[in-house]
């Protein structure tokens, strides 16, 4: 049986989480997890990568990885406390799979799977809907199957990105100036920017493991042991959104080309085209989901934001990010 309190456990075990493994530790979302670790001067990071993949900060060791031949794995993992896994697009599609399986046989305790979006054990409803859900939800099994924790972070789209993808995610393209609105455009969700994730991350695995005792009311990491990490930015509309892009563009609602679209229809359409092989519609898929207007991902209620001392956020500043990223994308 695993130990309550930090008193029960063999003296000498640390309390806190040491070395931590990333492993998508340049990409979206990634960058900005790592970052904030290695600001907090806690913690060792060790990044597993692919030979091709980018440079990283000083600070950060480098290990390459080969998922065709499992020991690479494994042999990266030794003597890591924390595996985080942010998986790209165009990693393989057992990747997961065989990073928890190598973990495991590593010794690695705590694993944070790649999910970052809704809270699939909340809502496997909308999981099943989007497609994504019971894979990461038997990757949940597979880290408690083999002994292990985990914890999801379940943060809603990521704002910034979202807002700047086009007209598939939330609606809008900012540089011809175009919105469709899912229905009337007030349905509210949770949406986090890629810095309150980073943020997260690291004040959670900054936290003590476990509580020091029956009296100690600290916040530690074995309050989410096996559960999502709630968080999020904004909680907020497209509507919402749209009023801050006028103001961050000095722009009017008549500049703009508006254009409406039933959120449900839009989901069949977007859904019947994936199930044809059309993966462009994937993203429309899953945006039209979760901004369906049941709760799909209002995240507000648990949310750890306090909790963990998170610092608020300027909804016009994170704005004017998206702006000058969709200036470099579209």
């Amino acid at each position: 049986m695993s130990a309550r309190f930090a008193s029960d456990q063999p003296s000498g075990l640390s309390n806190h989480i040491k070395n931590v493994a990333i492993v998508g530790a340049t990409g979206r979302i990634g960058t900005h997890i790592t970052r904030t670790l290695l600001a907090t001067g806690a913690h060792k990071i060790t990044a597993l990568t692919r030979p091709s993949s980018s440079p990283l900060p000083a600070d950060v060791t480098r290990k390459e990885i080969d998922y065709t031949v499992p020991s690479t794995l494994t042999s990266a993992l030794q003597n890591q406390d924390f595996l985080i896994i942010s998986l790209s697009a165009t990693a393989p599609r057992d990747a997961q799979t065989k990073l928890i399986a190598a973990a495991a046989e590593a010794g690695v305790k705590w694993i944070m799977p790649s999910e970052y979006g809704t809270d699939v054990a909340a809502r496997p409803d909308v999981g099943q809907d989007i497609l994504l859900g019971p894979g990461m939800l038997a990757a949940r099994k597979q880290i408690v199957d083999a002994g292990m924790s985990f914890v999801g972070v379940a943060c809603g789209p990521w704002y910034e990105f979202s807002l700047s993808e086009g007209e598939r995610s939330f609606g809008f393209e900012l540089k011809q100036r175009r919105v469709t609105f899912y229905d009337r455009g007030e349905t509210k969700i949770t949406t986090s920017t890629w810095p309150l994730c980073g943020e997260a991350v690291a004040k959670l695995l900054s936290l003590p493991i476990l509580p020091e005792g029956a009296s100690d009311e600290q916040p530690t990491l074995s309050r989410w042991r096996n559960q999502s990490l709630r968080i999020g930015s904004f909680f907020i509309s497209q509507r919402e959104m749209f009023d801050s892009v006028l103001r961050v563009t000095g722009t009017k609602e008549e500049d703009w080309e508006v254009q409406y679209e039933d959120v449900g229809e839009r989901y069949e359409r977007a859904m019947k085209g994936v199930r044809e092989g059309n993966m462009a519609l994937f993203g429309v898929m899953l945006y039209a989901r979760v901004m369906r207007g049941d709760g799909a991902s209002d995240l507000e209620q648990g949310k750890a934001n306090a909790v963990l001392g998170l610092g608020e956020e300027s909804l016009d500043k994170m704005t004017k990010v998206a702006v000058a990223m969709a200036k470099e994308k579209q």
